[in-house]
């Protein structure tokens, strides 16, 4: 797909065209399709990207990589030292890695296999007390029961196996739920953002509120928010079974209205937790709720009847990959 856009030519000062297309990348020896978008010169032919465009790549790159790894992402892996209560020097004591290994692994750097393999399995608290009582060497005495007590008593299960089994089922982090993290938290408080801000919503503009702003996201970042799949039906693109998801966050309530001799139900809340999200994920929030509040409805769902994500997909109610996030019509 090729198009215009209001950008001068870094080397004639002319017109530029953005291109988004797939190709394939090699990264560690291996070749992946990934979505990648960059400008051309039209005076020269010359191909040149931004920062934004060149991040997007490598985060797409990096998440295959990772799901086909079984390497934990690094919001998973700031996760496991939260749920242990330890800081980095005591992760890499534990786990054998390099000074400051683990904050960069935090930070986005890709482990190696072996490392990865290692992070993944240092989410279970029993292989993480073994790691931990072979390496006591590296301990003081003091610090050592102190470390051996906090992994001993931290969460086997940080988040409710039941709720999360509702919400995502069996699913893993791939291209049908944008890579995005597969957290009830984030999950609940987005939906309850939409509720809240729009003063009571009824499930069919939520539907599309939530699409929207997970596949602008991933346009964008590389990643959906909430990590939900979608699939095109009749009314639209919705979260796969949404109904079980919004009955089962805490906080929500429902009122009956009746309208044109009809009875809908209204999802309400009274309040969200915005630190949820980061700084990035409450701006893709906004912007869709600057676009979507003032619509109607039937407004919203014309709109992402035009999109290709629903077009190409509505045929038996298909699963929408995020790849089609690079065609919706928001910015």
């Amino acid at each position: 797909m090729e198009k215009y856009v209001e950008l001068k030519s870094p080397f004639t000062g002319g017109k530029v065209k953005e291109v988004s297309t797939i190709e394939q990348h090699e990264f560690r020896k291996e070749m992946f399709s990934v979505h990648v978008r960059y400008y051309v010169c039209e005076d020269t032919g010359e191909r040149f990207t931004t920062t934004e465009q060149d991040e997007l790549l490598f985060n797409e790159l990096y998440s295959q990589y990772r799901v086909n790894h079984n390497i934990p992402f690094p919001e998973e892996i700031k996760a496991i030292r939260l749920n242990y209560g330890l800081n980095y020097q005591q992760m890499t004591k534990i786990l054998g890695f390099g000074t400051n290994q683990y904050a960069q692994y935090e930070k986005g750097q890709m482990p190696s296999e072996s490392n990865g393999k290692l992070l993944s399995a240092a989410q279970n608290r029993q292989f993480m007390l073994h790691l931990l009582e072979y390496s006591q060497t590296e301990f003081g005495e003091d610090e050592y029961k102190k470390v051996y007590q906090s992994v001993l008593t931290a969460e086997a299960k940080p988040e409710s196996e039941v709720q999360k089994q509702l919400i995502f089922r069996n699913t893993r982090r791939s291209i049908y739920n944008g890579f995005g993290m597969l957290s009830t938290r984030k999950v609940s408080e987005m939906v309850k953002f939409f509720i809240y801000q729009e003063g009571g919503i009824f499930p069919t503009k939520l539907n599309k509120e939530m699409f929207y702003a997970d596949f602008l996201h991933y346009k964008i970042h590389g990643q959906s928010i909430s990590g939900l799949q979608y699939q095109a039906i009749q009314y639209g693109p919705v979260p796969v079974h949404y109904d079980t998801i919004y009955d089962n966050i805490d906080g929500i309530s429902k009122d009956i209205v009746v309208s044109h001799n009809m009875e809908s139900t209204r999802l309400n809340c009274q309040t969200w937790d915005a630190s949820a999200f980061t700084e990035e994920e409450l701006h893709t929030l906004n912007t869709i709720l600057s676009m979507a509040r003032p619509m109607s409805t039937q407004d919203l769902i014309a709109q992402s009847h035009k999109e290709e994500a629903w077009l190409n997909h509505r045929e038996g109610n298909q699963l929408i990959p995020y790849s089609e996030a690079f065609g919706i019509s928001v910015a």
